[in-house]
């Protein structure tokens, strides 16, 4: 018997040895993880691959891919905007010193909840706000509390739910002067639609069209050059946008372009929406307030016959709010503030399948889509420069430190010196003395509530006939854009019926989205500056008297004789190309 268990030990023990010099089952190796730049290794070359690979122990420390950090794409937002043919549904991302709009602006808004917690109980109320000498004078750019009436009626109004503290989703509100809830931008109720306008008001076609009836008949266009060029009131063979404006009684004086109101053209598409407005406004353009069949009035193929619930082919008020889930036609992104290196200020991209393309446009910080016969131009602009209070600040100083010693008593100080602060807000200390740096704290404050203030507004209009013939956007008719005029108003007629009537016009529209200020929506962009023109000779730029890269016989200061020998298509204009490097 124990023999018989001697040798099943036996057994169990070579078995367990067999065992042991087995070799190891090949497992497959783990795959690389999807944020890792280590190569994917293909399946049939797995032995191969781990064969070539060192001992873990031996693998260089350089081979260890960190995770790189996922930079957080900003929120989305929504623009309606009622260009020429239809509305278009724009996707809006904001950037402010490369982070996210809502995030800087969660971060200001912790800065005012901290200014309301004065007693350091952790507790943020809106009469501890109120009461903050840092906050309450308006140094922050936000509403004064100090009068006592106007106190009472700014709590009742931001404190939404009547709770008596400062909440993290009031603050939004307080900060970017909205009166709803927070927005991470909002629409100005001064930016009216003017592409109707811009056909119906053009003083080209005022000029053009002799009997006023609103259309160009073949005669009309083919006089186009004579009639422009009969409006050269100081004779220097350039017509400028002035020349065409129709003559002014002094006593009716300057016109007001902010006087004149129309439909609101534009809408930040959110829980605050006033669908009410939104229906109105696209009543009014697009079909004169009457009831829209979509078909009819905005095409077979457009994508508001998506929105048409009861599919009877007509826009009702309880559908259009489903204009909300439709795909934007375009994405606009706007990088306010500091911009990593080639990261652009303004960019716009437009979807593949969105009705509206992408046009070139002379004005700086601008895009523009071409809707149709619409042109509608969209500009970013910046008005903060956090990097200048510092020495906005000393030329203040050096300005109004009458006897220079370097702060402001109370008789130097000026009103409205930094926005609407008084003397008493900007003296911190109480010391009757307004110092550089204070001043500075002071400016640097303003500009950071401003930061996050985001607007849409219209800007200025621009007669889109005028445009058509300005082709290099210097915003003047040159000779050779004069004689081309009568050649693009024949293309304008599109069904070949020899009239051109105002449907078939071109029309402008044109926002601006900023940051900081105001904007009465009266002024242009700035044009984009003008390259000067390569290999041209001193006395050719010497003789171009009104600017516009062409010589003619009037401002030629040499012979006839001379002038027709440089002058070799005999068009009466010497170009640089036919002076080429001579000298006269």
């Amino acid at each position: 018997m124990r023999c018989c268990r001697k040798q099943s030990l036996l057994a169990c023990l070579l078995l367990l040895g067999l065992s042991a010099c087995r070799p190891a089952e090949k497992q497959a190796p783990s795959p690389a993880p999807s944020n890792t730049t280590t190569e994917q290794i293909a399946p049939d070359k797995t032995e191969e691959a781990v064969a070539a690979l060192p001992p873990a122990e031996e693998m260089p420390k350089e081979a260890v891919v960190a995770e790189l950090p996922t930079v957080k794409r900003p929120t989305p937002q929504k623009l309606l905007v009622m260009a020429d043919r239809q509305p278009l549904l724009l996707e809006v991302l904001l950037w402010i010193d490369g982070r996210p709009f809502d995030e800087a602006l969660a971060a200001l808004s912790d800065k005012v909840i901290g200014m309301a917690d004065t007693d350091g109980d952790g507790i943020s109320t809106w009469d501890e706000l109120a009461d903050n000498p840092q906050f309450n004078r308006g140094q922050l750019g936000s509403l004064s509390f100090a009068k006592p009436q106007e106190r009472v009626r700014l709590i009742n109004l931001y404190d939404v739910n009547r709770n008596g503290r400062v909440d993290a989703d009031e603050t939004p509100r307080l900060l970017t002067r909205n009166r709803g809830k927070a927005r991470e931008f909002s629409v100005d109720p001064r930016a009216y639609s003017t592409f109707r306008r811009s056909r119906e008001q053009s003083d080209v076609l005022r000029v053009l069209d002799q009997d006023g009836d609103q259309w160009l008949s073949a005669d009309e266009m083919e006089a186009a050059e004579v009639l422009l060029r009969a409006r050269d009131a100081d004779a220097d063979g350039i017509i400028s946008a002035a020349e065409l404006a129709p003559p002014r009684s002094p006593r009716m004086g300057m016109p007001s372009s902010t006087g004149w109101r129309g439909e609101l053209g534009a809408f930040v598409l959110d829980e605050n929406t006033a669908w009410p407005q939104v229906f109105r406004s696209l009543e009014t353009i697009y079909n004169f307030g009457s009831a829209i069949e979509i078909a009819t009035v905005f095409g077979e193929n457009s994508p508001l016959r998506m929105i048409d619930e009861d599919e009877d082919g007509y826009l009702e008020f309880r559908e259009v709010a489903r204009i909300a889930q439709l795909r934007p036609s375009a994405t606009l992104e706007i990088r306010f503030g500091e911009r990593a290196e080639g990261e652009a200020f303004l960019a716009l991209t437009i979807s593949p399948d969105a009705d509206c393309r992408l046009q070139e446009t002379a004005f700086t910080a601008s895009k523009a889509l071409a809707d149709g016969n619409g042109r509608l131009l969209i500009h970013a602009a910046d008005d903060i420069n956090s990097l200048q209070s510092n020495s906005q600040a000393q030329n203040l100083l050096q300005v109004y430190d009458r006897d220079k010693n370097e702060y402001l008593e109370q008789e130097e100080f000026p009103d409205n010196l930094v926005e609407r602060l008084t003397f008493a807000a900007i003296d911190t200390d109480e010391n009757g003395q307004v110092t550089l740096e204070e001043l500075s704290t002071a400016l640097a404050n303003v500009d950071l509530v401003k930061a996050c203030q985001i607007r849409v507004q219209r800007i200025g209009e621009i007669d889109p006939l005028f445009a058509l013939f300005d082709e290099n956007g210097d915003g003047r008719l040159a000779t050779r854009e004069l004689r081309l005029a009568a050649k693009k108003l024949k293309k304008l007629d599109a069904d070949g019926d020899q009239v051109v009537t105002l449907a078939e016009f071109p029309a402008f529209g044109g926002l601006v989205i900023y940051r900081g200020g105001d904007r009465d929506g009266a002024a242009l962009p700035a044009r984009e500056a003008q390259s000067p023109i390569e290999g041209r000779p001193d006395w050719h730029a010497g003789m171009d008297f009104n600017g516009d890269g062409d010589i003619s016989w009037p401002e030629f200061l040499g012979n006839r004789t001379q002038f027709e020998e440089l002058d070799r298509d005999g068009d009466g204009l010497l170009s640089v190309v036919e002076v080429g490097s001579k000298s006269i």
